[in-house]
C-alpha cells in the first residue's frame, strides 16, 4: 500500500500544476498566499509540505495526482463504493462537505485571521454552527456569496472586484475616507467605514499616501491624500487582478484638485 508520500523531495511551479491538476496561474496564486509552505529553493518547494498544505486549504484538489494513480488500480471496497456514489451526486465544489472546522480550521482554510472568521461569526447570515465548529459546505457557501474576493482566492481565482474603481483622472485627490470606499466597493460591495479604513492606515493596510500636509506642493492639502491610480494599484494588486462587474452604484469622497 502506498505511503501517500512521493518520491519527488521538490517540486517547482509546474511540478505543483501537474501533480495537482492545476493551472499555472492558479498555482501562482497559491504561492503568495500567506500560509503557503516557504520555498526549500529558487522557485522550489517541498513536496510532502505541499502535499500537506493542499490537503488542509485546498481540498478540492486533494488527492495528488500520484495517489489518484494508486487507488484508481485497486479494486475499491463497499463502502468506498457508496462514498463515490455519493461524491459523484454531490454539488461541485464541495469537497469536505461533511466536515466540521472550528475558528482556527476556517481560517487556515480561506487564508485569513481566526479575528476575521471571528467577526463572520457575528453576522446573522453566518451558518449556524454545531457546538464550537462549522460545516464547511454551509461556510463556502456564504463566503462566495458574502466574501467574493475571499473565496476567489480559495478557488485560485484571485480577487474578485464586486464594484470596480471610478473612472477619473489618476492624479485626483482621495482623502482616507474615500480610499476605504474605493477598497471598501472593490472588495465587498459596501464602503469601508472612515474609521475602519482609519485603522488599516495606521495597521499598514493601505498605501502610503501621495500627499501630506505642508509638503509644499499644490494643490495644498490639510491631511494624508492619495492618488486615484495609486488606489487603483492596490485594489488589482490583490493577488491577482479580479473580473470587475458593470452596472453597480458606486459612492466615493473624492476632493477636487
Amino acid at each position: 500500500m502506498s505511503s501517500g508520500k512521493r518520491p519527488t523531495a521538490r517540486l517547482d511551479r509546474a511540478g505543483i500544476a501537474d501533480t495537482y491538476g492545476e493551472l499555472p496561474r492558479t498555482v501562482d496564486a497559491w504561492v503568495r498566499l500567506l500560509n503557503f509552505p516557504d520555498p526549500v529553493g529558487e522557485e522550489e518547494w517541498d513536496a510532502q509540505q505541499v502535499d500537506d498544505w493542499v490537503k488542509v486549504s485546498r481540498p478540492q484538489s486533494w488527492p495528488a495526482r500520484a495517489q489518484r494513480a494508486d487507488a484508481s488500480v485497486k479494486e475499491p471496497t463497499a463502502a468506498q463504493a457508496g462514498s463515490e456514489s455519493a461524491a459523484e451526486t454531490a454539488a461541485p465544489g464541495t469537497a469536505g462537505a461533511d466536515e466540521l472546522e472550528g475558528k482556527a480550521g476556517l481560517a487556515l482554510r480561506y487564508a485569513v485571521s481566526e479575528t476575521t472568521v471571528g467577526t463572520w461569526t457575528r453576522i446573522e447570515s453566518f451558518p449556524r454552527s454545531v457546538g464550537d465548529r462549522w460545516r464547511t459546505s454551509a461556510v463556502d457557501g456564504w463566503v462566495e456569496q458574502h466574501r467574493p474576493h475571499v473565496w476567489a482566492e480559495f478557488k485560485g481565482e484571485g480577487p474578485t472586484v464586486v464594484v470596480p474603481p471610478p473612472e477619473g483622472d489618476p492624479k485626483d485627490l482621495y482623502d482616507v475616507g474615500g480610499y476605504g470606499v474605493i477598497l471598501g466597493n472593490a472588495t465587498r460591495g459596501e464602503p469601508l467605514p472612515r474609521t475602519t479604513a482609519q485603522t488599516y492606515k495606521r495597521q499598514g493596510h493601505l498605501e502610503p499616501p501621495d500627499r501630506t500636509p505642508g509638503d509644499r506642493k499644490q494643490p495644498e492639502v490639510f491631511e494624508d491624500m492619495w492618488f486615484l491610480e495609486t488606489i487603483i494599484k492596490h485594489v488589482y494588486s490583490r493577488r491577482g487582478q479580479g473580473r470587475p462587474r458593470a452596472g453597480r452604484t458606486r459612492r466615493t469622497n473624492k476632493k477636487k484638485r
